[in-house]
């Protein structure tokens, strides 16, 4: 588990390969109750121990701290290989066909 930031007693983290999943962080604050938080946006996936009152209160701190923890998260994935969403929808295009050839429907042509 690697320990993204502390905040009011809590502490933020991520299990080793859970960067396969899309953004998200564990919180706990003694060790026994913890959450698992989306981000991107942020929601509340599983919650063990925490009241209802302590879960919106951590998912407020959540939401105020995404920017940073999306940030550390992926600096995180990038450590494991894993590149941003951003990086692979932005995958390099096809170069333009000459000027003035053909395209042609048939695949073997």
């Amino acid at each position: 588990m690697l320990t993204l930031m502390r905040r009011a007693g809590f502490r933020f983290y991520v299990k080793s390969g859970s960067t396969q999943e899309k953004p998200h962080i564990y919180v706990t604050r003694d060790g026994q109750s913890w959450a698992k938080f989306s981000l991107n946006p942020v929601s509340a996936l599983v919650n063990n121990g925490f009241s209802r009152t302590e879960l919106t209160r951590v998912q407020g701190m959540v939401t105020d701290l995404e920017p940073q923890l999306l940030q550390v998260w992926w600096e995180y994935a990038r450590s494991q290989g894993v590149r941003p969403e951003k990086e692979e929808r932005q995958a390099p295009k096809p170069a333009p066909s000459p000027q003035g050839a053909e395209a042609s429907a048939d695949p073997a042509a």
